[in-house]
């Protein structure tokens, strides 16, 4: 069972301000707190940098590719981490080139030519890049290019990257050695396994180290990426769910810095972080009326105006936390009672909570924190598609989706249609 934490504001800020801001989108809206990323973002840096000053945040723009993040990561002489065109050219109409770093599985020759003009770090995942490589090659003088890597973990068969152990990023080298100008400075393992706790990330960094120090001086290798993975801070709520120990942010910090500073095999090594969710998950929380409150088979359920395609699409498994603020005053006496939340579509799956205790009323809000990461950008144009997203000054920073921008696409039909 879920206990709501409900604020009992009255006609006060907290409800006026939802009330006011609901109006004016027409429906349920995400709320971005930018100072929250912020804080994140510049505490994890800074933090990781005192224990090795040449280290940077790559931003993982999948977790949300809202243009406000984009905007802060300039503020912050930030970085951003990619992985397909669509999301480099998201992050480019912020980033300069060369604070990008274009990761994944798919990149195509256009891809390649584009990075590499710009200046962005790019890590080559399988030998289809190499041979897309090699072809435009001729174009560029000096190419300095990084590979991702995967090794033998016990727990974990990545798709991704050369494998290390099997003899494959060997390979990898020697048909990067046939390439005119094409120096290899740079190695990235992206290997998530949370369970582990701060030993994931640790593990990635005496990895690679290693395998760096290896290469050394045969390649020049100057920056070592260890990806993400990171968990960040979040409610008691949520982190009592995790079936392990979720490490904060300082933890994963110091856990890493530290492992770094023994392990480098260079003094002057660069080190890359790529976090995404553990940034961004906290700065933004779902904001849903109630629109109907009924007795159903003996129990009772609320109807809230929005659904689990903007709660959860991932379908994690985690419950949510949540916060209810009523038009009601706190004083008001209302019996409380265990509701069953229940969303907008017409499907029979569409539950947002099975059990909250407290009492809600047509025209309170149900505040679902965390919603962050993975919400935004998996949000389907199902139904009732993506909501609004204001700041908390309550400014509108996205429109909801409508029919005209997600029809905008389609094709109009020609005159030789009958």
């Amino acid at each position: 069972m879920i206990i709501a934490g409900r604020r009992g504001f009255g006609m006060g800020s907290e409800y006026t301000f939802l009330s006011s801001v609901f109006h004016r989108v027409g429906g349920a809206f995400y709320l971005f707190d930018a100072e929250k990323f912020h804080d994140n973002y510049v505490g994890l840096r800074d933090r990781l940098r005192f224990h090795w000053p040449e280290t940077d945040l790559a931003y993982a723009m999948k977790a949300n590719y809202m243009p406000p993040i984009g905007r802060l990561l300039v503020e912050l002489g930030g970085w951003a981490e990619v992985v397909s065109s669509f999301e480099y050219q998201v992050a480019h109409a912020s980033l300069p080139g060369d604070r990008i770093i274009f990761n994944g599985p798919i990149k195509s020759e256009r891809d390649l030519r584009d990075a590499l003009g710009a200046g962005s770090q790019l890590n080559l995942d399988s030998f289809r890049e190499i041979q897309l490589l090699k072809k435009i090659s001729p174009e560029f003088g000096r190419i300095e290019v990084g590979l991702r890597v995967c090794f033998d973990f016990p727990d974990l068969t990545s798709r991704f990257g050369f494998e290390v152990e099997s003899g494959e990023l060997e390979r990898a080298l020697v048909a990067l050695d046939t390439i005119p100008g094409v120096v290899v400075s740079g190695l990235h393992c992206h290997a998530t396994r949370r369970p582990l706790g701060v030993a994931d990330p640790v593990e990635r960094v005496e990895r690679l180290c290693q395998l760096a120090g290896h290469l050394l001086p045969r390649y020049p290798i100057r920056t070592i990426n260890i990806g993400g993975g990171l968990l960040g801070d979040m409610p008691e709520h949520l982190r009592n769910q995790f079936a392990y120990s979720v490490p904060s942010l300082a933890e994963y910090a110091d856990a890493i810095g530290r492992t770094f500073a023994r392990c480098s095999p260079t003094a002057s090594m660069h080190l890359i972080v790529e976090p995404g969710t553990s940034l961004v998950a906290n700065s933004m929380s779902l904001i849903a009326p109630v629109v109907e409150v009924r007795q159903r088979r003996g129990g009772w359920q609320a109807l809230l105006d929005t659904s689990i395609n903007s709660l959860n699409p991932t379908r994690s498994s985690t419950r949510p936390s949540l916060k209810v603020v009523s038009s009601a005053p706190p004083e008001a006496g209302h019996i409380a009672r265990d509701y069953r939340l229940v969303g907008n579509t017409c499907m029979e799956n569409d539950i947002l909570c099975e059990s909250l205790s407290g009492h809600l009323e047509a025209g309170d809000f149900v505040v679902f924190e965390n919603r962050g990461a993975y919400s935004l950008n998996y949000t389907p144009p199902f139904i009732v598609p993506c909501p609004a997203v204001v700041d908390c000054q309550g400014r509108l920073l996205k429109r909801a989706d409508s029919p005209d921008n997600i029809l905008a696409s389609y094709l109009p039909p020609t005159h030789a249609d009958p």
